[in-house]
């Protein structure tokens, strides 16, 4: 379609190739764990029909790599819908606890985000006469306010603020965040699989590909108060991650906690932490996928269990969903072998280069900017390893009967949480393209 719209098409390229990656990967795989997971939650609800389930979750799966490919915010919009409706439609039908009532909190929460985004989009759209964000012809920009007169900056300024809370809902980040705990909790464990790690990171890849290339300015105007945002949600998250019972909802705040990272990353406007927060998105994938994949081999294996504190001794009776476990814990910390330690690294090499390179700052603030750093980076390492300890390590609990599911989850679970090694291993073909390609980006300001 050409103007007004814009030209709908598209891409793929160094600055999208991590999350059609994490995508396609945990997609997947999470559709052949799904089979054994879900005939197990067919029996609890007393039936279901196959050709529902894999028709909406072909469809979620397809519109979130829609998302990622897109070239348009038109486009961009159409897909996040798309899949905010079939992700509602999987938790409203095979959902646990009142999957009604949290079905429809998380489609008013998502769309409400996605209403702002689409406002902010046709701002933008009209003011500047198409709606795209990367055209094939020249590879041309479109940033906004380039008139500098007072009704052009006010357009600017309400269609990024617009778009930039809009995508804050659907990151979320610390404040907008009320509806994930429940709708990831609380979903069939394969859709949680895709909710947490895929659909959730989206937000932040529209962050790059719409407010860092199109609003330079704009962003680094507000990029303390946004560093500010993200450095409270790693800390918000990580704190609530510590003191949850119950394995899946502790995930979900895990998932909070580590799209702090993501938008710290991309608010420091440097090629090192924008870099960083792309590649963290493959990482939080893998890592996030393969934790859920796990939780839902306890459900299954050990008779619907998900208090952690019930548990303990699993890694004895299963030994391969404890190993992908391990890995998945080893990958959101940010901790070797795992390409977690890459993008963090790079995602906190960003956050250094703007505090210690002719920063202005006072040094009581680079202080606390440091320490709420080091605070996230502990509670996610603590988090991780002390509910390691609960679920598999320590005596067995005499009550419980736990075993490895079906053979397919559990391959398809160490296919994920290897992946995040393997990743590591080959990441020189991922991340060296990525740095170089957002380097060369002549808007971004180099400090």
């Amino acid at each position: 379609l050409g103007p007004p719209i814009g030209f709908i098409g598209f891409i793929i390229d160094q600055f999208n190739l991590p999350i059609v990656a994490g995508v396609l990967i945990v997609s997947i795989m999470v559709a052949i764990y799904s089979r054994p997971y879900m005939e197990h939650r067919f029996e609890e609800l007393g039936g279901g029909s196959w050709g529902v389930y894999y028709m909406n979750y072909t469809l979620f799966s397809a519109s979130m790599l829609g998302v990622a490919l897109s070239t348009n915010m038109i486009e961009f919009y159409l897909f996040l819908e798309i899949s905010l409706l079939t992700s509602f439609i999987l938790i409203l039908l095979y959902g646990y606890g009142d999957r009604v009532r949290i079905a429809f909190l998380y489609f008013i929460w998502t769309h409400a985000g996605a209403f702002l985004f689409l406002a902010g989009s046709f701002i933008y759209g009209l003011s500047v006469g198409n709606f795209d964000y990367i055209t094939f012809r020249e590879a041309s920009l479109y940033p906004i306010g380039g008139s500098g007169s007072i009704a052009d900056i006010a357009v600017k300024w309400v269609s990024f603020l617009l778009i930039l809370i809009g995508l804050l809902v659907k990151l979320p980040a610390f404040g907008f965040h009320i509806w994930l705990p429940y709708a990831h909790a609380e979903a069939p464990t394969p859709v949680s699989a895709l909710l947490s790690p895929n659909l959730i990171g989206l937000a932040g890849l529209g962050i790059y590909r719409i407010l860092v290339i199109l609003y330079p300015d704009t962003m680094i105007s507000y990029q303390w108060v946004i560093i500010a945002w993200a450095l409270i949600t790693i800390i918000y998250g990580g704190v609530l991650a510590l003191y949850q019972n119950d394995f899946k909802r502790l995930l979900a705040y895990s998932s909070i906690s580590q799209m702090g990272y993501m938008l710290l990353g991309l608010a420091t406007m440097t090629p090192a932490g924008i870099a960083g927060a792309l590649l963290h998105y493959l990482s939080h994938a893998l890592g996030k996928a393969s934790l859920f994949m796990t939780a839902g081999n306890i459900i299954v294996g050990a008779g619907g269990l998900r208090d952690v504190n019930k548990m303990g001794g699993l890694a004895s009776t299963m030994p391969y969903t404890a190993a992908s476990s391990l890995i998945g814990f080893l990958t959101i910390s940010g901790l070797p072998p795992t390409i977690g330690i890459v993008s963090k690294f790079l995602i906190l090499m960003g956050l250094s280069s703007i505090l210690f390179v002719g920063s202005t700052l006072p040094a009581t603030i680079i202080a606390v900017i440091i320490i709420a750093a080091i605070t996230g980076f502990g509670l996610t390492i603590a988090y991780s390893f002390i509910t390691m300890k609960k679920i598999f390590f320590g005596p067995a609990k005499k009550d419980i009967k736990s075993g490895e599911p079906h053979i397919k989850a559990t391959i398809a679970l160490i296919v994920v949480s290897v992946a995040s090694i393997a990743v590591l291993i080959a990441g020189s073909y991922i991340v060296n393209p990525l740095s170089t390609a957002v380097t060369t980006l002549g808007i971004i300001f180099q400090r």
